[in-house]
């Protein structure tokens, strides 16, 4: 029979249907097996022991989650409120109290990142008020580092922006008298001079405040005031020196600026000479220094006004305001319905207010005290620092509640009192000296890893100051050769040796140098001030984490108890496996992905259940006992690697224990599961 096209189509073999790898196969033929094995209905018991370990797993997941939101969440409480409350960095002079801080201010204020940083005090004290006493810790600052409180923390009051300063305002001056200024605010106890630029320029003026010293000492302020009145004059060339009247040498020394204060400097009581260049003349000031009492040099061209201290029969608890105009023309300080200093002197006593403090809310409920009430500070150190000078006594002054803080912190709530900076100064009767320097900067965290940075612009010890300082030091030896008595030979060496020699001691000189400098300051960043608490939070973190963990490693051994009751009720289907062809490998991964499914599944539910508890944490919003905990709320932060700590953990030991059961199963021999069948 002929063929046609439709026979031709019928008899031609069908093309054969695609196949998949072997491999593909194989891992399609391993997924199916523990898919029958997990979805098997053969033992009841066996399916309970599979929910239960993978409600194990994710009760151990769940609580894993949530301790580590808690830890991760105080600790983050805890630093936002010490970098918030506390400075980023603390500059301290080892052994003794800092005398330099302006210079050390002016270094730190020199680089990019520091935002603040200014001097302050730090002394416990004893404060009482009409109904109650508590103890506290009184810190001296300046009025910036009240700005820098986090927003929130003023609870009552007004923060005290202008400090110690007080305030005047100038007069209309009448023809051919002298410039008056009016001063509307003094605070008590307080000493300032003014400092006012010329008529008719919008430039703030300088105010300087003028400390009692203690002991047999006494005291000079020098204010440049070349530049007052045009802040666009750059700063006059040149230094400033102070030396004895019988002494050539300088015995202190500072650099010129522009309508700023060069130095506060102590002295033995005597005479002394001023000198500075005006234009390239030398000028010399010859002046009075005191025991016990702090005069003032402003500076102004060619000529210096000296402002003596305040007279002894000043009342210690009003204020006195002296002032001087920076063009060095005549100015008359005026007080109140036109009150004027007596005759022949520069000061001006004036009724004043208290000195305005800020306190912690947990310190005001214990003095019972709130803002407008009078509290008086008791500290027994009264000018005593840790350079052992002595001690006048213990010290009590009057201080004015202005603000009531919130930092945060029920520890530091229960003892903070802040007072201006010149205030502390001068109620502790310690001189013009600091605790330490605090500072802020733009990135706290970056803090604790530019700590050298900061140490190197603190004390600079390069080539070029060591060159400053040899050129110094040859100078004066050429004087010294110049003026040797008889018999002395200070002429340098001209031998080998000699020269080896000097080279050995250039050399000590510098390691010297070098060890000095680098020992001078230390510098505290604000996680190493606080290493206590930060320790204490790891550590809570480590052993609070250790029990959630605990239950996900039983939840995981559960898996192999549950691998090995199945490998038992499958020995028989392992064994026609495995006589069918399979080999340990195929056998191995159908229980190792039963087992894996299982830790999945448990990581899977103990996620989202731990998510569903931190979030129901945060919404509800846990109290705590602020005098246990520090805090008042629960905290509470789930960062995305906590979930990934926690699962990770899970199926990690999910994937060990799955696989010690499929190697048992793997390692089972066909021929005798065969035998042992019934």
């Amino acid at each position: 029979m002929p063929q046609t096209p439709a026979n031709r189509t019928a008899q031609t073999p069908a093309a054969p249907a695609p196949r998949l790898p072997v491999a593909w196969q194989r891992s399609w033929f391993e997924l199916l097996m523990a898919a029958r094995l997990l979805r098997s209905r053969r033992s009841a018991h066996l399916s309970l022991v599979t929910t239960l370990s993978v409600a194990g797993i994710a009760l151990g997941v769940a609580a894993l989650i949530v301790v580590l939101a808690v830890n991760t969440g105080f600790q983050s409480a805890f630093q936002d409120r010490i970098l918030a409350s506390y400075p980023h960095l603390v500059v301290m002079q080892r052994g003794v109290d800092l005398r330099d801080y302006r210079l050390v201010v002016d270094r730190l204020r020199s680089v990019q990142s520091v935002r603040y940083a200014g001097p302050a005090t730090y002394d416990d004290m004893m404060l009482s008020a009409a109904a109650a006493r508590a103890g506290a810790v009184v810190r001296g600052v300046e009025t910036a580092t009240l700005q820098n409180l986090p927003p929130g923390s003023l609870v009552s009051g007004s923060l005290d922006r202008q400090g110690e300063a007080p305030l005047w305002k100038e007069l209309p001056a009448a023809p051919g008298q002298p410039r008056q200024v009016e001063v509307t605010r003094a605070i008590a106890s307080a000493r300032h001079v003014l400092v006012v630029p010329p008529a008719g320029k919008q430039v703030a003026a300088l105010t300087l405040p003028i400390l009692s010293l203690p002991g047999a000492l006494g005291g000079l302020a020098v204010v440049d005031a070349a530049g007052c009145g045009d802040p666009t004059k750059p700063a006059p060339p040149g230094t400033v020196w102070l030396r004895q009247a019988d002494q050539a040498e300088a015995l202190r020394s500072a650099p010129r600026r522009t309508c700023g204060l060069l130095g506060s400097w102590e002295a033995l009581p005597g005479t002394y000479t001023l000198r500075w260049l005006d234009g390239g003349v030398q000028r010399d000031q010859t002046l009075e220094v005191a025991s016990g009492r702090t005069a003032t040099v402003v500076l102004h061209g060619a000529q210096a006004t000296v402002i003596a201290a305040p007279p002894d029969d000043l009342a210690q608890t009003a204020a006195a305001v002296a002032a001087v105009s920076s063009d060095g023309a005549p100015l008359q300080v005026v007080g109140p319905k036109g009150v004027l200093p007596p005759a022949g002197q520069a000061w001006l006593a004036l009724a004043a207010e208290l000195p305005a403090m800020a306190i912690g809310e947990g310190l005001a409920k214990r003095l019972q005290v709130k803002v407008g009430d009078e509290v008086r500070a008791v500290s027994p150190l009264r000018g005593l620092d840790r350079a052992g000078e002595g001690s006048e006594g213990s010290a009590s002054g009057r201080f004015r509640v202005a603000t009531i803080l919130r930092t945060g912190f029920h520890d530091h709530d229960q003892r903070l009192a802040l007072v201006d900076f010149h205030a502390a100064q001068r109620f502790l009767g310690r001189g013009d000296i600091a605790r330490w320097v605090e500072a802020r900067v733009d990135d706290p965290i970056l803090a604790t890893r530019e700590i050298e940075r900061y140490r190197a612009a603190l004390e600079p010890s390069d080539l070029g100051d060591l060159l400053t300082q040899a050129q110094a030091v040859q100078t004066k030896l050429a004087d010294l050769i110049e003026r040797a008595p008889p018999g002395l030979d200070l002429r340098p060496p001209t031998d080998a040796a000699a020269v080896v020699d000097n080279w050995g001691s250039g050399l000590r000189a510098v390691r010297q140098l070098r060890s000095r400098s680098q020992g001078l300051y230390r510098v505290l960043d604000w996680e190493e001030m606080n290493r206590n608490i930060f320790d204490a939070a790891r550590m809570q973190k480590v052993a609070m984490s250790l029990f959630p963990f605990i239950i996900v490693l039983v939840a995981a051994l559960n898996v192999v108890g549950t691998q090995a009751v199945v490998v038992h009720e499958r020995a028989r289907d392992i064994a026609i496996l495995r006589a069918m062809g399979s080999t340990r490998r195929s056998v191995a991964a159908v229980f190792l992905v039963q087992g894996l499914v299982v830790g999945i599944l448990g990581t899977l539910l103990g996620l989202l259940a731990g998510a569903l508890c931190c979030w129901l944490l945060q919404a509800v919003g846990y109290p705590l006992d602020p005098q246990v905990y520090l805090i008042s709320e629960l905290p509470v932060r789930a960062e995305p690697q906590t979930f990934f700590l926690a699962g990770g953990s899970a199926i990690a030991l999910a994937f060990g224990a799955a696989w010690l059961a499929a190697q048992r199963a793997a390692a089972r021999s066909p021929v005798d599961a065969l035998r042992r069948l019934d």
